[in-house]
């Protein structure tokens, strides 16, 4: 998922009263030279992603075992989710994978910043390339260029 797609889809479900999900910052804003936090309010936010999601899949778990015991039953696809209450099975599975995401990115472009900052190799221990890293980096270098025009 687009990054623009997952803000659409925050702002879509706090017009519709779409839960207690807090938001994550579309950007980030290093200029302030407190990187380390930025780290600690990702690891906030994906500690409170994993709470969420944990419920999340207790009902989708619930869920599972009864698509399951209806298909068994000789029931159509169409009919099974069509008759879910939301969300549904489907819908589940994408907002569980979708918070995980968004937080866990989150983390990793705090992260990034931060050890940077403390002029560590990156690729190193993070396990990636420098390409990645440097795609990170570009994509918080994007979003401050962004905070700084909303001035």
């Amino acid at each position: 998922m687009l990054a623009t797609e997952a803000t659409e889809l925050r702002h879509d479900q706090k017009r519709q009263g779409g839960g207690t999900e807090k938001s994550m910052p579309d950007h980030m804003d290093h200029r302030s030279g407190n990187g380390s936090d930025d780290v600690l309010n990702a690891l906030d936010e994906l500690e409170s992603v994993l709470k969420e999601n944990a419920e999340s899949e207790r009902l989708l778990a619930k869920r599972i075992a009864e698509v399951r015991q209806a298909r068994h039953n000789g029931r159509e696809w169409k009919g099974i989710l069509g008759d879910e209450d939301e969300p549904g099975t489907v819908q589940l599975v994408s907002t569980i994978l979708r918070r995980q995401s968004e937080a866990s990115g989150y983390l990793r472009r705090s992260l990034v910043v931060a050890l940077r900052a403390e002029g560590q190799s990156i690729p190193h221990l993070f396990g990636v390339t420098h390409q990645r890293v440097s795609n990170l980096l570009r994509r918080v270098a994007q979003g401050n260029a962004a905070a700084g025009s909303d001035d």
